[in-house]
């Protein structure tokens, strides 16, 4: 293949995002710490998924329009910092196709070149031995190759070349190397351009179900209808569906004849084909007829039906939240559990985001929340270092305030920081260098177990061991939660400093481990202050503030 079609392309990327579903556990588990929470395959395919989730709407007039819609997808869907980088990647590759009815594969290497400008750009320092090395290695030997005849020549070229690149990112980056696996986001950039080639060399990717994040539907209040209402905007109704030959569906199935009936029973029909594979999007108020016709013919892959009376009521709630008046400012914090967001709630801030780790919100979840508060300036608590990327994507996407976005790496520093803020007496600037001095002031622990063997920091860590992590920094690989707690701190050289200390409890710690920490304080540092709070977070049974 001499020249990409639109319609090429739309089953180039459907590939890769096969590709990618089926490889996520694996790169998930590429993590350094190896904590319950590798999420990097999890956050690349989410992100992947937005933009794949964009072409159903997009008309395959040309390669720019098609990219355009792919790149402004992944930018709202991105999730993670791997989410983010390969967002603006290509976004910048969409820029290289810019004006392209098709493409040839010295386009392709073009705009490989300015997806990798714009995936430097999206990180403020940019790190070798990431997936960042692996994006431009590869651009680069592409640029300088010989013209490539065709694009199966092109990807037999390029994909290898990421490969090396990745195997070589332990030697660039000495925290893989010490941990002994290879960069995550390497491998997720590396899983999708395989995809490209197979599809090249029409090669199949088994097509696989991704139960990865998802925009929720909120509930909030009450229910808008009830028995006596009357049913007006149906249901948003999507199913991917894999036609069967004990139902003579490849042989008797007929697109048309699909999109036929089901404009009869509803609107808003997109309607495609990849094979025995068929993907339907329609709006109706029989969505029970829509899904016997497809019955007929094959079993659903995926299936997912919204009322659109709550998406309505939604739309409604939103527009009312913004009819009060204007704030000056608002906070907004991620939390991972109900019980820190109703914490944060109390202690002001105006909208929280769920996430954390295993989580990581999408940058369309900040907008949303930048609407909901409908303030002049607006202060944002990532609360993760793998959210902080997304929440300032977000923030560049945003017009209608201005939105600082606060580096902090834990809900512990939201938690120090916030108490802090006065709006009525202090500047926006003022405000902010108070923020920075509580969360410079502050030593943020986490305990929690390791899911597999590793090595970090000079220490080795056995899977089912609880590790210690102190300000990022791993101190403590201990069979007990107490041990580990008692060599952490034994590894803060600034603790005798330190007089209030707060524990917020996770669903995983029992009566027995919040009793053992208590002994373990009152022995062995009976000066320490000690509140308690019920957090209720997962993967950390312990969030520990050292104030």
């Amino acid at each position: 293949m001499n020249t990409l079609s639109p319609a090429s392309f739309v089953s180039m990327l459907e590939t890769g995002f096969r590709a990618i579903k089926l490889d996520r556990e694996r790169i998930n588990d590429l993590n350094v710490f190896p904590v319950p929470d590798g999420d990097t395959g999890t956050n690349m395919t989410a992100t992947f998924n937005g933009g794949i989730s964009a072409l159903k709407s997009a008309k395959e007039e040309s390669i720019s329009s098609l990219a355009s819609a792919l790149a402004n997808g992944m930018l709202f869907g991105a999730r993670g910092n791997s989410g983010v980088i390969l967002s603006q990647f290509f976004s910048g590759f969409a820029k290289g196709l810019e004006g392209k009815k098709s493409a040839t594969p010295a386009d392709f290497v073009a705009a490989l070149q300015e997806g990798k400008l714009k995936a430097y750009k999206a990180v403020v320092k940019p790190v070798e031995g990431t997936m960042l090395t692996v994006i431009r290695e590869a651009a680069e030997a592409a640029k300088d190759h010989a013209e490539f005849e065709d694009f199966e020549s092109l990807f037999a070229f390029v994909v290898p070349v990421m490969a090396k690149s990745l195997d070589n990112t332990p030697n660039l980056l000495a925290v893989l190397k010490e941990a002994g696996v290879i960069d995550s986001g390497g491998a997720g950039i590396l899983s999708i351009f395989n995809g490209f080639r197979k599809f090249f060399l029409g090669e199949d990717v088994e097509d696989s179900v991704f139960n990865g994040p998802t925009p929720a539907v909120s509930t909030q209040g009450d229910i808008p209808f009830d028995e006596d209402s009357v049913l007006d905007y149906g249901y948003c109704t999507e199913f991917i569906l894999q036609l069967l030959k004990s139902l003579d569906g490849p042989k008797n199935f007929v697109l048309q004849d699909m999109i036929d009936y089901l404009s009869t029973i509803g609107d808003s029909i997109v309607a495609v084909q990849n094979g025995t594979i068929v993907k339907v999007h329609v709006h109706t108020k029989r969505p029970g007829k829509a899904i016997a016709y497809a019955q007929k013919f094959g079993e659903f892959v995926t299936f997912k039906m919204e009322n659109m009376s709550i998406q309505h009521q939604e739309v409604l709630l939103k527009e009312l939240q913004q009819s009060g008046p204007r704030k000056r400012f608002a906070i907004i914090s991620v939390a991972p559990s109900e019980a820190i967001a109703a914490l944060f709630q109390d202690m002001g801030v105006a909208y929280c985001v769920n996430g954390g780790q295993t989580m990581n919100p999408s940058a369309a979840d900040f907008t949303t929340a930048f609407e909901a508060v409908n303030a002049d300036h607006i202060i944002v608590f990532p609360n993760n270092s793998n959210v902080i990327l997304t929440a300032e994507q977000a923030a560049s996407l945003y017009r209608d305030s201005q939105v600082t976005i606060i580096h902090s790496k834990s809900p512990l520093e939201a938690y120090s920081a916030i108490p802090m803020v006065d709006f009525d007496n202090m500047t926006l600037e003022e405000n902010l260098t108070t923020i920075q001095e509580a969360i410079d002031g502050l030593t943020a622990c986490e305990v929690c177990p390791a899911v597999h063997d590793s090595s970090n920091n000079g220490i080795e860590i056995k899977g089912g061991d609880y590790m210690g992590i102190a300000s990022g920094k791993l101190l403590a690989s201990e069979p007990t939660m107490i041990e580990a707690v008692r060599k952490m701190f034994a590894g803060i050289e600034d603790i005798d400093e330190k007089s209030v200390i707060t524990v917020f409890y996770g669903l995983d710690a029992t009566d027995k481990d919040k009793e053992a920490f208590r002994n373990f304080l009152s022995k062995e540092y009976p000066d320490l202050e000690l509140m308690e709070i019920e957090g209720m977070q997962t993967v950390y049974p312990l969030l520990i503030a050292l104030e």
